[in-house]
C-alpha cells in the first residue's frame, strides 16, 4: 500500500476555451470540476492499476463537504485533517485547438503551527502497513519550510523509502533529510537550486537534456539520494548520489490531449514500481523511472489529470525500453 502526504488539497476547475486572450472576456466551451492536488492525481493512477493509495490531506472548513464529496465520488481513500479557512481552488485553462495549457493555483489557507503538528501526527499514525511514502504537492502558507523533510524523517524511522515532488521551496527544504528520490520537472528543479520563488514556471525551451542532467546531479549534491528531473517530451535525467552517474531515460511522441498532471502520473508510475518490489530489497530506480516515464506519457493522452489506461502504459513501456537501450548504445559509442 502507498501513502501519499498531500497537504494542500484543492478543487480543480478545468475549462476548455478557444483562445486565452489576456485582458479579454472569454467563455468556456467545457468545464469539469474535480478534486485536485498532485497527490489526488497520483491516487487516480494507482486506482486505475487496481492498487490502493491512502491520501493524507488538510481540508479547510469552508467547502469541506464539497471537496470530500468529490474525493469520495471517485473512490479515494482519504485521511482528512480539518483546518480553518477556505478550500484551495485551481483554474486550468486548455486552449483548443493546440492544447496550450495555463494553470493558476491558489496558495491555500494559512495554517497554524498546531495544524501542522496535527497533520504530521496523522501521517505518522498512517505510516504502519504502508510500503512507501510520497510527499506530493505544494505546502500551504504557514507550513514550516522543512515540512516535507520532517515527513521524510518519519518514513525513514518507520523503515520505508520517502519520495518528494513539490514546489521549489518545499523541495529544497526537504533535501537535508535525504529523501530517497525527488522528482521535480526541470523548471521546479532549477528554481529549487537557485532559491527562486517558483511563482511562475514557464515551459523549458533550450538545452533541456543538459540542464536536466546538471540539475539532477546538483539535487543529489544538496542531499537527495537520487533525483529524477523530468523534461517533458525530451525525457528524464536520473542521477544517483552514491555513484554520481546520470542515466537519460527518453520518452516517445504521442498525441497530447493535456499534459496537466503528467509529473504526478510519472511519480505514480515510480511508486507502483517501488510497491511491486520485494520487501527489504534495494529499489531499482532506473527500472522505476522507466515505468514512470511510460505512465506520464500515457497520461498526456487523457484530459483529466491522473487519467491513464494501464494497457497503454504497458505498450509505451516496451517502446521506451527499446529507446533507452538505443540511447545507451549511442552514448557508449556502439
Amino acid at each position: 500500500m502507498l501513502l501519499v502526504a498531500t497537504p494542500n488539497l484543492c478543487v480543480d476547475r478545468t475549462q476548455t476555451i478557444a483562445d486565452l486572450v489576456p485582458g479579454a472576456v472569454m467563455r468556456a466551451l467545457e468545464v469539469e470540476v474535480s478534486a485536485g492536488g498532485k497527490g489526488v492525481n497520483i491516487a487516480r493512477v494507482v486506482r486505475a492499476h487496481g492498487r490502493r493509495a491512502t491520501l493524507v490531506g488538510l481540508v479547510a472548513d469552508n467547502d469541506r463537504a464539497h471537496l470530500l464529496g468529490l474525493l469520495k465520488g471517485e473512490g479515494a481513500d482519504v485521511v482528512d485533517v480539518p483546518i480553518p479557512g477556505d478550500v484551495r481552488m485551481a483554474m486550468i485553462m486548455i486552449e483548443r485547438p493546440g492544447g496550450r495549457t495555463t494553470v493558476l493555483n491558489e496558495p491555500g489557507s494559512t495554517i497554524s503551527t498546531q495544524s501542522w503538528q496535527h497533520y504530521r501526527d496523522a501521517v505518522e499514525h498512517a505510516l504502519p502497513g504502508h510500503t512507501v511514502l510520497a510527499c506530493s504537492g505544494s505546502l500551504p502558507p504557514g507550513a514550516p519550510v522543512d515540512a516535507y523533510g520532517q515527513l521524510v524523517e518519519l518514513a525513514h524511522r518507520a523503515g520505508i523509502p520517502a519520495l518528494v515532488d513539490s514546489a521549489p521551496a518545499a523541495l529544497r527544504g526537504s533535501l537535508a533529510s535525504r529523501p530517497d528520490l525527488v522528482t521535480p520537472n526541470l523548471q521546479e528543479a532549477e528554481a529549487a537550486i537557485s532559491g527562486g520563488s517558483g511563482s511562475v514556471l514557464a515551459d523549458a525551451d533550450t538545452d533541456v537534456r543538459e540542464r536536466a542532467t546538471a540539475a539532477a546531479l546538483t539535487l543529489c549534491e544538496l542531499g537527495a539520494r537520487a533525483a529524477a528531473v523530468t523534461a517533458g517530451a525530451a525525457g528524464v535525467a536520473l542521477a544517483d548520489a552514491d555513484s554520481r552517474q546520470v542515466r537519460w531515460v527518453p520518452t516517445v511522441q504521442v498525441d497530447v490531449i493535456s499534459a496537466v498532471g503528467a509529473g504526478d502520473s510519472f511519480l505514480a508510475g515510480v511508486l507502483l514500481a517501488v510497491d511491486s518490489g520485494a520487501p527489504g530489497t534495494a529499489v531499482d530506480w532506473a527500472e522505476a523511472v522507466l515505468r514512470g516515464a511510460a505512465t506520464a506519457t500515457a497520461s498526456c493522452e487523457q484530459l483529466r489529470a491522473g487519467g491513464v489506461d494501464p494497457s497503454r502504459v504497458e505498450e509505451l513501456l516496451v517502446q521506451i525500453r527499446e529507446l533507452a537501450v538505443d540511447d545507451s548504445a549511442m552514448r557508449s559509442g556502439a
